[in-house]
């Protein structure tokens, strides 16, 4: 009796394994109405986390030959170094992806990780200044695939490469110049905006202001119609305004040839819709999800485009909808979103980059029609995420691109929650976006520190629960009804709920669960934090640096009476120290940091 019980278990279990339909890597999961829901949990934002965890895991660990990493020389994972060479907008990609999740995470890796793809990449890719060209990086490793060394385009070889992707590059380097203050970046942006500004076009129906593809140390045109062409222009839109708002470089130039572009814009690629090319490795014409689509998001975050930016938005995304969406996911309510024209396959960072792109649109228009299946389209592309980290680009082929896996992915989740906070997960803290870039961020057990590169800026931070105070600056801040001066607003939901703040004359931002606060805050020292609090024997600091440099920690008693003193190096980002604090008596103390332009000190009660 017992052997024919499990005989029927085992039969019933092949039987579920024959019939259960699989998407990419996992079985496919329904709600009860038949529509997709995400395979690690029911709960939209816990699998999104889920993956995004998976995905910095694998990363973390990639391989490396002879001391470089393999993604400094693929642009697949193959388990070793393949020697496939680099895909285009690769590190431009991985940088965008990595300050967001940074800035949701806290994780000081992946500061550390956008650094050595910049250094790694602007050793070894730049046109050299004498160029008609100058300056720019060269896409790919094209001369040696199993090289760091950058010298030409994937498709054309030696010599070429593609404006496009180098005003991307230089958009993230500014941003990594914003967060880590490391001139060495902003030089860089600066000098790819010099050349992109002195050889922009006015541009036509068959020529965009840059060529997709030229020679760059003679300047000679590439002999192809799709190579003269490419709607992809938003990063170097980007970049010239960003550089222009710093007052950084040849800020008229920049401003002359942002009108340029935008101008040519309006009256082409808006009104024809070709939003081709930017894939390396197509030969001919291409209409892109990706351009159109970011340039979409682009115009719904500067109302100032036109008049009527919200419908030229609208315009671009139902072009997208019904040229480049997929039916082959009717039955589970989604409409999956083809890369490109040449090339249709539904890939998972341009299905993830439309339901981002919807989800803003509703958000600035109030219009919820849409969001229930942009939801379900981030659903679908949680599927393409293996348990071990690996992501693949399409249903339709086993390659794990590092573009479309990772770089082009990842921001696309947190753009997403972002602008929905309900799908972001309800069971920790995260900042999900900011008006400004994270230049610094720490979650602690009863507070979250962050700074921002601008002093005037709004963030939007999922929470555990409703905090007890904000401050700016180090001054307490008012939770208002409604946000239209310096303060915050907290929404509560069923679990949690969403913390809007918005600071004008401040950077540093600190949001707190407990009445200890920071007694004395000066210029250097510009985080400080205790746990546990109230200690019984071990101290948790946690402190970071303006400028980084040697600082003493002392613990104090009431009468200011030094009892500890610890001397140490200390760094501008996240530092942790821990002091045996058990020889002292119950009762109220200070940790103090010192460091030669500052201090700080926070209060801590010992307690038995």
């Amino acid at each position: 009796m017992i052997k024919k019980f499990y005989a029927l278990i085992i039969m019933a279990a092949i039987t579920f394994t024959a019939s259960a339909q699989v998407l990419v890597y996992h079985v496919i999961q329904k709600d009860s109405g038949g529509a997709l829901i995400p395979w690690y949990s029911p709960n939209p934002g816990l699998s999104y986390d889920h993956d995004l965890q998976l995905i910095w895991n694998f990363w973390k660990n990639f391989p490396s030959t002879n001391g470089v990493k393999n993604y400094m020389t693929d642009h697949s994972y193959c388990g070793n170094q393949c020697g496939n060479k680099v895909g285009g907008d690769q590190f431009a990609m991985l940088l965008s992806s990595w300050a967001l999740l940074y800035a949701y995470t806290g994780d000081t890796a992946i500061v550390n990780n956008m650094r050595y793809i910049a250094d790694t990449y602007l050793a070894h890719s730049l046109s050299p200044f004498y160029y008609a060209w100058p300056n720019l990086p060269f896409p790919c490793n094209y001369g040696d695939n199993t090289s760091d060394t950058y010298d030409g385009d994937y498709l054309l070889g030696l010599g070429i490469t593609q404006p496009d992707k180098a005003g991307s590059f230089g958009a993230e380097l500014l941003n990594l110049y914003k967060i880590t203050r490391d001139t060495n970046y902003l030089n860089a942006a600066v000098n790819i905006a010099n050349t992109l500004a002195d050889k922009v076009q006015a541009g036509s129906s068959s020529n965009s202001p840059y060529p997709f593809k030229i020679e760059a140390q003679g300047g000679s045109s590439v002999l192809s119609g799709s190579f003269n062409y490419t709607g992809n222009v938003v990063p170097t839109l980007r970049l010239f305004e960003d550089l222009a708002a710093l007052n950084m470089g040849h800020v008229v130039k920049y401003d002359t040839a942002y009108n340029m572009i935008k101008r040519w814009v309006q009256a082409y690629p808006q009104q024809n819709n070709n939003w081709g090319n930017f894939f390396e490795d197509i030969y001919f014409p291409s209409n892109t999800e990706i351009n159109a689509v970011t340039m979409a998001y682009y115009i719904m975050q500067h109302p100032g485009w036109s008049s009527t930016y919200k419908q030229d938005a609208r315009s671009i995304l139902n072009w997208t909808l019904n040229t480049l969406g997929s039916h082959a996911y009717d039955s589970l309510g989604v409409t999956a979103i083809y890369e490109q024209t040449v090339d249709l396959k539904e890939g998972g960072s341009h299905t993830s980059r439309f339901a981002s792109a919807e989800l803003l649109y509703s958000l600035i228009t109030g219009d919820t029609s849409r969001r229930e299946q942009a939801i379900r389209q981030l659903n679908w592309a949680t599927y393409l995420c293996d348990t071990s980290g690996q992501v693949r680009f399409s249903p339709q082929e086993t390659t794990v691109w590092l573009t479309d896996g990772y770089g082009d992915y990842v921001r696309h989740f947190i753009r997403a929650m972002y602008n929905y906070p309900t799908i972001a997960p309800y069971n920790a803290n995260h900042l999900l976006g900011s008006t400004s870039v994270i230049s610094f961020i720490t979650y602690q057990p009863q507070e979250i520190f962050y700074s921002t590169f601008d002093d005037s800026a709004s963030e939007t931070l999922r929470l555990t629960s409703k905090p007890l105070k904000v401050t700016a600056d180090g001054v307490e801040i008012s939770e208002l009804q409604t946000l239209n001066t310096d303060g915050w607003t907290w929404t509560p939901y069923d679990s949690g709920g969403v913390l809007k703040v918005l600071h004008t004359h401040s950077h540093d931002v600190n949001i707190l669960w407990t009445t200890t606060s920071i007694n004395t805050l000066t210029e250097n020292v510009k985080y400080l934090s205790v746990f546990p609090n109230p200690v019984n024997e071990t101290l948790n600091l946690n402190y970071a640096l303006k400028n980084a440099g040697p600082v003493t920690i002392q613990v104090l008693n009431l009468l200011g009476q030094k009892l500890q003193e610890v001397r140490t190096d200390g760094n501008d980002r996240l530092n942790t120290l821990q002091l045996n604090v058990s020889a002292l008596e119950p009762g109220t103390y200070f940790a103090r940091i010192v460091s030669a332009q500052g201090q700080a000190v926070r209060q801590f009660v010992v307690s038995r």
